[in-house]
């Protein structure tokens, strides 16, 4: 058993302006890797519209924000999930209030590993 493996690890800014942080919470970068982030933004605030090669799965745990995956938009609420497969443009278009969900990737990110 692994129990707070990460707890340590300090919360790491998304944006330039600190209004988006994440925090690692479970990583493995085996054959069968993945990551699991916390993540936390003020409204107002953007993401990057991104892709990446990782499938990525979130869940959103409180607030809403407005959520862009390839053509669609959707608004995401406490209790919302969205599946983003590999390699599609994606990324929250605005947060309509503070927002907080954990994003789940598949194969780790190498990226976000912890610190040393």
């Amino acid at each position: 058993m692994k129990y707070n493996l990460f707890a340590d690890q300090p919360w790491l800014p998304m944006d330039p302006n600190g209004h988006a942080s994440r925090h690692l919470l479970a990583f493995d970068d085996g054959e069968n890797g993945y990551t699991l982030n916390y993540l936390k933004a003020d409204p107002k605030c953007a993401a990057n519209i991104h892709k990446h090669p990782h499938k990525q799965f979130v869940y959103i745990l409180k607030g809403s924000g407005n959520f862009q995956c390839g053509d669609e938009f959707k608004t995401l609420k406490a209790g919302d999930t969205v599946q983003i497969d590999s390699n599609v443009m994606h990324g929250f278009v605005s947060f309509d209030e503070n927002c907080e969900w954990l994003e789940f990737f598949t194969p780790h990110r190498e990226d976000f590993a912890p610190e040393k």
